[in-house]
């Protein structure tokens, strides 16, 4: 008998667009979609993602088994009404011996009469239990469609087009999105109700101050008239007490302030108004940036800061909008970060930081300043500082710098290398290493000894086909501590998962969302489980890596191996046997399929082999050249398929393609194989 070689491999790598089929390691992939690197090893089919505004999660709501013998007509839909409980459900789907049911209400009495709109349709046998599926297969299913029944309480941000921002901030998620009629961008908050609009107060803006204003005062307009309280107070340049320039932030007003009148305090006039007051509002914008920062250093005050290139930067507290006046002759930034003390702001070229813990004031006199970086910025990232304090690096599209300092008075701009940037919205920091997208694929700023202390170093030239193909289509970015990855988002639904094992690069692999993302924000609450929400060109903002479906639709999954010669690649193989390490979230529905021969159209399956079990948990087999797993268990314990044909080379071929299946991980493979011959020319 022909001896049998038994090969393992473990699947590493990610997706590998250039290396030769014949030197391909086979542990690599040749195509795939919607597979991820796992951190512990393999390939790890990815999460869902779901609607969300504030209701209860979708993958959260429960179903419960209602066992009852129906002698009417119960239809998917109806709401249910126990006849003595007076409890309800609503049915999910009507399946002979028992319902399935969810917002349930009360408790069901066994024998009780089961009624719809009144009228008597069967009678309870039972008694109701949660998630009581009979089998795992079952309990998917059921799951799914309660979840379909919650998602349909989940609404758009209200307004047109696309989700413009969205950030977590203090344990709430805020969307903004502009207008029915595009005539302002609208700020909005998830509730238990819904979105709810966050409404700006006023504001007036004021030159030739005397004597200073503080918050929660009340100031009369001296001609006008009009009265309001003070809620916060902006000096931009000046002092309080000599030229003093800047704006107020004002509720509730009674009457209107007129521009060029005294604002008096106790009937002391302390500033002139330049502005007459007027409510606060957003022009339509197509995208924005953010920063949480706390510049007073007391546990509580982080707020948050955002720019969008069309508006002023603005500061939220969770409950008042301040919009920050610089000076600047068009007030527009289009990038912001805190650091150091110092609010940065960028301008085209011009990169501008505040008075230190003071980011309302943009004077000279105390502390502001600029920089000059010869192309419009892209985005600010911190970095791990050094023995000279901080550094801020500074990016454009074509060049790289880094900002070394403590104060303004020490502040250094040092020129990273010349002819490599970072695109808009792609930087993120991952494993304390800085990575963005750049004219030459995916990029990470690495601390080094060379000049300006940092260089770069490539990382995707193994997929730079697929990126070059995609260049120009990003919009946005985010890192996922959990996961290990940086993940860039492209306006055709297509996203590359960037996975890291520590600072070790482990492969890039391209994922696909049915919703495009048009901004993302990743962040870990006081709760401690890491959450993603992004908002997309329909108007809906997603929770991401959550439930087994794309917001209710299949989540279409599958990844080629190479084609694998155990290193004998003019030998032809009789292939007998592969044998999957695998493990699995809860329960998952699988196929794997194989090629043989570089995909030779000549080759022939053999006879068909009767459909047998692989374990004894689920696992079957129904054809020579493809077979469908079922798992509904933690782990899996090696489960095989038999091969069947004789050429030189062999590629596995994994996927799914539904809505019910939890994540499985691909681990490594097993190959048994005998050798036949050499390859006849």
């Amino acid at each position: 008998m022909p001896q049998v070689r038994q090969d393992f491999f473990p699947l590493v790598g990610g997706l590998d667009l250039v290396t030769p089929a014949i030197e391909m390691p086979p542990g690599k992939v040749i195509d795939s979609i919607n597979f991820e690197t796992a951190i512990s090893g393999g390939y790890r089919r990815i999460n869902g993602y779901e609607r969300y505004d504030g209701h209860a999660s979708p993958t959260a709501n429960p179903y419960w088994i209602l066992p009852a013998n129906i002698t009417g007509t119960v239809a998917v839909g109806n709401t249910v009404v126990g006849a003595t409980s007076a409890a309800t459900a609503n049915v999910l789907a009507v399946v002979s011996g028992y319902l399935v049911v969810t917002a349930l209400t009360g408790t069901f009495l066994t024998g009780e009469n089961l009624t719809v709109s009144s009228v008597v349709q069967g009678a309870v046998t039972g008694i109701q239990s949660q998630a009581g599926a009979a089998t795992p297969a079952l309990d998917a299913a059921y799951r799914y469609l309660a979840a379909q029944y919650q998602r349909a309480f989940i609404s758009a941000v209200p307004g047109s087009g696309s989700i413009t921002g969205v950030q977590v901030y203090n344990g709430n998620v805020y969307a903004f999105r502009n207008n029915a009629g595009n005539t302002a961008n609208v700020m909005w908050k998830a509730t238990a109700s819904g979105w709810q609009q966050v409404t700006f107060g006023y504001q007036i803006q004021f030159n030739a101050a005397t004597a200073q204003i503080n918050a929660g005062v009340t100031i009369t307009g001296g001609t006008s008239g009009a009265t309001a309280t003070v809620v916060i107070p902006l000096l931009m340049t000046g002092t309080w007490t000599t030229a003093g320039v800047g704006s107020l932030i004002i509720t509730p007003i009674s009457g209107t302030f007129v521009s060029g009148e005294a604002i008096k305090v106790s009937g002391t006039s302390c500033a002139t108004s330049t502005t007459v007051s007027s409510q606060i509002t957003r022009s339509p914008c197509t995208g924005m940036q953010f920063s949480q920062y706390n510049f007073s250093g007391a546990a509580g005050m982080t707020k948050l800061y955002g720019v969008d290139g069309v508006n002023t930067c603005f500061e939220f507290d969770g409950t008042n909008y301040v919009p920050i006046h610089t000076g600047m002759a068009t007030d527009a930034p289009n990038c912001v970060c805190g650091v150091a003390g110092y609010l940065w702001l960028s301008f085209g070229s011009s990169v501008q930081y505040s008075a230190v813990g003071a980011p309302y004031s943009w004077t000279v006199v105390l502390g502001a300043g600029q920089f000059l970086v010869n192309d419009v910025v892209t985005g600010f990232l911190p970095q791990k500082g050094t023995i000279y304090g901080n550094a801020l690096a500074i990016f454009t599209a074509s060049r790289t710098f880094i900002l070394y300092g403590q104060t303004s008075a020490n502040f250094v701009l040092v020129p990273s290398i010349v002819d490599v940037g970072i695109y808009a919205n792609t930087m993120q920091m991952v494993s304390n290493d800085a990575y963005g997208l750049t004219a030459r694929g995916i990029q990470s700023l690495i601390t080094t000894l060379n000049y300006g202390n940092f260089d770069y170093v490539s990382i995707s030239h193994m997929v730079q086909p697929w990126i070059l193909a995609n260049m120009g289509l990003q919009v946005c970015s985010t890192s996922l501590r959990s996961k290990n990855q940086y993940r860039i988002y492209y306006s055709n639904g297509y996203c590359l998962s960037v996975g890291l094992t520590g600072d070790k690069f482990s492969g890039v692999m391209p994922l696909y969302y049915q919703n495009a993302p048009t901004c993302i924000h990743t962040t870990t609450p006081s709760s401690g489980s890491e959450v993603t929400y992004f908002g997309s060109t329909n108007g809906f903002v997603y929770q991401d890596n959550i439930g087994t479906s794309q917001d209710g639709a299949a989540i279409n999954a599958y990844a080629r191996l190479p084609f694998f010669h155990d290193k004998s690649p003019n030998m032809r193989k009789r292939w007998r046997r592969a044998v999957f390490e695998l493990t699995v979230d809860s329960f998952a529905n699988l196929n794997i399929g194989y090629d043989l021969g570089y995909g030779n159209l000549m080759v022939r399956p053999g006879a068909p082999i009767p459909t047998i079990p692989v374990n004894s948990t689920g696992g079957y087999w129904d054809e020579v050249y493809w077979d469908a797993f079922t798992w509904d268990q933690q782990m899996v314990n090696n489960p095989s398929i038999t091969l069947a044909g004789t050429e030189k080379t062999l590629s596995l071929l994994f996927a799914s393609n539904d809505a019910i299946s939890s994540p499985y991980t691909i681990q490594g493979v097993t190959i048994m194989s005998s050798i036949r011959r050499m390859e006849r020319q």
